[in-house]
């Protein structure tokens, strides 16, 4: 009768293979909290990025890294770019443009320099770039109700699109080219 006796899942005795999932399911908890932690911090990080555009330029800065947006203004509405704020008014071939407490007249193919200015971008409160930038305007002339731009954004250190793209406000049409 002894031989009869069998302990089938005794108290202390785990079945096979069931040690093996525990510890996979603990792992996998452990992968997801992590995962989230991670993406909690990516969109706080993206959430309080912040660009501070109006610094003054460092002096004997280059510019070696350029990129050109089509660019469409509304007519007599202020915008901000970059923390400047910029007014247009269009007439046939001649335009003026009011940046800050200047006026510029443009006429039709003209290029100037509109602002020359040191920016720090910063998420979390902590800077993690900085770079001095130019910004040139070339009037193309009248669209509508819109004037007609390319904007050259000439900076010192390379700066990611889509950090180029934080400074240009929503109320303006703009396209890379």
């Amino acid at each position: 009768m002894a031989d009869d006796h069998r302990d089938e899942g005794g108290a202390g005795e785990v079945p096979a293979g069931k040690g093996k999932e525990k510890r996979r399911t603990k792992s996998h908890l452990y992968a997801i909290a992590i995962l989230c932690i991670v993406l909690i911090v990516i969109a706080a990080a993206l959430v309080t990025l912040t660009v501070q555009a109006d610094l003054p330029p460092e002096p004997g800065t280059t510019y070696p890294y350029t990129t050109t947006y089509a660019v469409l203004i509304p007519e007599g509405k202020p915008v901000s770019i970059a923390g400047m704020e910029i007014i247009v008014l269009a007439s046939g071939d001649e335009m003026l443009m009011r940046i800050g407490d200047r006026t510029e007249k443009f006429v039709v193919g003209e290029t100037k320099t509109i602002s020359e200015r040191h920016a720090v971008f910063r998420t979390l409160g902590i800077g993690i770039f900085s770079t001095n930038y130019r910004i040139g305007a070339t009037y193309r002339g009248k669209s509508g109700g819109l004037a007609d731009f390319y904007i050259v954004i000439a900076t010192s250190r390379q700066v990611p699109s889509f950090l180029i793209e934080r400074v240009l406000p929503p109320s303006i049409q703009a396209r890379a080219i």
